[in-house]
């Protein structure tokens, strides 16, 4: 997200609010952990539909071939009535939340465009309100994380537009130059995009669970991820573990050999029988070629014969998730996952900032204003 675009005051730059939670206090309100625990399936519902969605329209076999089709919205108009009711049956009133250190608003952000200014104008007067507002903007938050992982299909993912006026995601901090917007198909290098969506969202999940664990057993942030933190010793192992099973199941996926490119992936214009082929200048020519067709993943070598091309995966040139621009280069499947790590990190901090009312949210990006008093933290 654009750091310009947030607005910190004097207080908010030395200080952080801080609530029962950021001073190391086990968390046993019945509101706050329900609120933890309700929002943690939403988020779960989130991903996992969106991410099946696009699956399903990378291998052509979607109905209208766009996302998100009715079967995700209906998974997501579930999760939210049963957040509502989860969060609700604990929290009796607006009052009871703000207490425990929540805003009277939602203006989480000094946001004033986009999907990111429809959350900070929500109104906050009742339960139902609230927990619309939280989700609002973990959705923002979501869409952001899924239309980096699903490089090929990040517009769509946020409505067209991949800046602060999105209308479905949290901005993007480096989108140049965008990958290519096209479907897979039914391939290898979609059967490492599948790969590489379910590991990424199995990390997030699981690190913001490990986190949000720590935090309700009284561990800070610091403590947390460096297993330090006497209520949860296990912390830093059960970290590594996650990242461990993430780059086991990028690598299963995707092999050693594949390149992540934001362009197109090469093609063979195939004519006639067998394997020949002709130099065609684009995939246009050569469809429009009687007798040819495109074999993308192959090119046509000296001897007018198709072969397999090296092994790409349409993903960003430059990790999007990145405090200047252009981000760190993406060349190689372990700079790849090196982005996703970085940009599933930020966006678990973001989430937390949200959720836990005194969690250090990342410099510059958070507007922690709130009417209650500002203490500076540890």
């Amino acid at each position: 997200m654009s750091v310009s675009k947030y607005i910190l005051s004097t207080a908010i730059a030395v200080s952080l609010m801080v609530s029962p939670l950021a001073a190391s206090a086990q968390v046993t309100d019945p509101c706050q952990i329900a609120i933890v625990k309700a929002l943690a399936k939403y988020k779960k519902t989130y991903l996992k539909a969106h991410s099946k969605c696009l699956n399903n329209e990378n291998k052509l076999s979607l109905a209208g071939n766009a996302c998100p089709d009715a079967v995700t919205n209906a998974a997501i108009v579930k999760a939210n009535g049963i957040a509502k009711a989860k969060i609700a049956a604990a929290c009796t009133s607006v009052a009871q939340i703000t207490g425990l250190g929540y805003r009277s608003d939602c203006a989480y952000e000094a946001a004033t465009q986009g999907r990111e200014g429809e959350c900070a104008a929500l109104p906050v007067t009742t339960v139902d309100q609230f927990t619309e507002c939280m989700k609002c903007w973990k959705g923002a938050e979501l869409s952001e994380f899924l239309a980096i992982v699903y490089a090929s299909h990040a517009s769509e993912v946020c409505g067209g537009d991949l800046g602060e006026t999105s209308p479905v995601c949290s901005d993007l901090d480096c989108t140049t130059p965008l990958p290519d917007q096209h479907d897979l198909g039914d391939t290898g290098e979609n059967d490492c995009q599948k790969g590489l969506g379910k590991a990424a969202t199995k990390y997030l999940l699981k690190r913001e669970k490990v986190v949000e664990s720590c935090l309700i057993k009284g561990c800070t942030k610091t403590t947390c991820l460096a297993g330090t933190c006497t209520q949860y010793p296990t912390s830093a192992i059960l970290l590594d573990k996650i990242e461990a099973s993430k780059v086991a199941m990028i690598n299963k996926k995707c092999g050693g050999n594949r390149t992540p490119q934001p362009g197109p992936a090469g093609f063979c214009c195939r004519c006639g029988t067998g394997n020949s082929c002709m130099v065609a200048a684009d995939q246009a020519t050569c469809e429009a070629t009687v007798g040819c067709t495109v074999q993308l993943g192959k090119t046509c070598d000296v001897d007018l014969t198709c072969t397999p091309g090296p092994k790409t995966l349409t993903w960003w040139d430059n990790c999007p998730e990145s405090d200047t621009c252009p981000g760190a280069a993406v060349t190689t499947m372990d700079q790849l996952t090196a982005c996703v790590d970085t940009t599933a990190d930020a966006i678990v901090d973001e989430l937390m900032c949200f959720q836990f009312p005194g969690y250090p949210c990342p410099p510059a990006d958070i507007d922690v204003t709130t009417t209650t008093t500002t203490t500076t933290v540890p």
